[in-house]
């Protein structure tokens, strides 16, 4: 790594202190704090020092600066005068980075969140923000596994930091992107020990309360079981009506956020102040969005399916999610549709906003390899044999480029079904090769590649003797 040497980061701006330092320079080299550690230095101990809980010695100076590219002499520059808070340059890049967030326009707000970050080196609430910003960014693109990272840095700081001021955002974050991300038995527990602070806060009534209970119900509707997924949904649906009282609504983040400030928690208020705002003005179309996408997602998995009225909440919440530029939760519920007109033998509909979304490329990697799948099976019920192979093809080198995960293994095992039911018995055979290989799981003697073949199956293929082995004739 290049050292720090001759550019505009040698300037140290004002009030910035050894740990935010530190840290202002690791989230710039894209590192975590256990990228840090080493021999005798732990991530926890990286974690002491960004708080400036810790006084380090020269040697854990001199071994951090190597890891991060720059001089010792950098890291133990004299604290320089009390700066100010960011500027208005700042705030309107930050806006404006935001903004392009809202509108789904990802890759101007990484280049503004960057740039925001690049202009105001030191900054910390610039440095919330963006951490922030970024972390929301990678749940929207679908890569959760590096949301849940993002997210996690984020409550790092929250816990560090008692100014910061997005404690509850990124909760509910990494909550969703774990449940996406395949780890239900974890999105579970944080959604349960969240749903335990909420309710202290006086939120139980709340639009937080709603998407905590859509996250939990997938989370069993992925799991097969539909009937623990009816009880949060039951919950939220008794919420709803509730959200639409704004007076109401606004009061209790009102309230909550006077209690936090009397307790302290100074970045809880401001968080949840500005929620008081969000309450007066949102139409909460996402949090509806999310909820009927999950009853829709149960209606058609439960015995017996009720796919009619399924159809019209998954419509509906399409609807909500669009205009919320929700991309990831939209699509999600777009390939449940598609599963919905396929059991309704709509399958030319089918097939024909699969290819929609095929050829949307802000649709997520894993729902365009699964809305792929469905394709499969609508182009079979059309007849079109040879359409289903090219999809099944395009879906198997999807999958080929993404790393071995719950999620990747589980779409192969979905295109292990697919392939059987077109009659691409081998393919299926190493499709689902790929699906358990992916977990981490030893082979089945019958899914070995190039296996030997049983001995009695050997002497079968040998060709009958003339005679008995006494050399008798029958």
């Amino acid at each position: 790594m290049d050292m720090v040497t001759g550019n505009a980061n040698d300037v140290i701006p004002a009030g910035e202190t050894f740990g935010k330092r530190l840290r202002r320079l690791r989230v710039a080299r894209g590192l975590r704090q256990r990228d840090l550690a080493g021999d005798n230095i732990s991530a926890s101990y990286i974690s002491f020092l960004e708080a400036d809980r810790r006084e380090p010695s020269s040697r854990v100076v001199r071994e951090i600066s190597e890891r991060l590219g720059c001089p010792p002499e950098y890291l133990l520059a004299p604290e320089p005068a009390a700066g100010s808070a960011p500027d208005r340059t700042a705030a309107a890049q930050l806006r404006l980075a935001r903004a392009a967030l809202l509108i789904g326009e990802l890759d101007d707000a990484v280049d503004g969140y960057q740039q925001a970050l690049d202009d105001n080196p030191g900054k910390e609430d610039v440095l919330e923000e963006v951490e922030f910003g970024l972390a929301r960014i990678a749940e929207l693109q679908g890569r959760y596994a590096d949301a849940v990272v993002a997210y996690e840095g984020c409550l790092r700081s929250a816990e560090n930091y008692p100014q910061y001021t997005h404690w509850l955002g990124a909760t509910l974050g990494l909550i969703r992107s774990l449940a996406r991300a395949g780890d239900g038995d974890r999105a579970l527990a944080e959604a349960e020990r969240t749903q335990e602070r909420i309710d202290a806060l006086g939120l139980a009534v709340s639009d937080v309360t709603v998407e905590l209970s859509s996250v939990v119900a997938a989370v069993w509707c992925e799991r097969g079981d539909h009937e623990a997924a009816g009880v949060p949904i039951a919950q939220a649906m008794g919420v709803l009506p509730q959200l639409s009282e704004r007076r109401q609504l606004v009061a209790v983040y009102w309230n909550a956020s006077r209690a936090a400030y009397r307790d302290g928690r100074i970045g809880h208020a401001l968080e949840l102040a500005a929620r008081v705002t969000d309450a007066d003005t949102n139409d909460y179309r996402q949090t509806f969005g999310m909820l009927r996408a999950v009853y829709g997602g149960l209606l058609i998995r439960q015995t017996p399916a009720r796919p009619e009225q399924a159809r019209e909440l998954l419509e509906q919440a399409i609807a909500d999610l669009d205009s919320a530029g929700a991309i990831a939760d939209a699509a999600r519920c777009r390939n449940d549709l598609i599963r919905c007109l396929i059991m309704q033998d709509e399958a030319q509909a089918a097939h024909r906003m699969a290819g929609e979304m095929a050829a949307d490329p802000r649709v997520p990697d894993l729902e365009r390899i699964r809305c792929r799948l469905l394709d499969t099976t609508a182009l079979s019920l059309l007849g079109d044999q040879d359409g289903a192979r090219r999809a099944c093809l395009d879906a198997q080198a999807e999958l080929d480029a993404l790393p071995d995960t719950a999620q990747s293994s589980r779409l192969w095992s979905q295109l292990g079904q697919v392939m059987t039911e077109i009659g691409e018995t081998e393919a299926a055979i190493a499709a689902y090769r790929r699906a358990i290989q992916g977990l981490g799981m030893e082979l089945p003697p019958t899914l070995l590649p190039n296996r030997p073949q049983p001995a009695t199956a050997r002497a079968a293929e040998r060709p009958a003797r003339s005679g008995n082995r006494h050399g008798s004739r029958a």
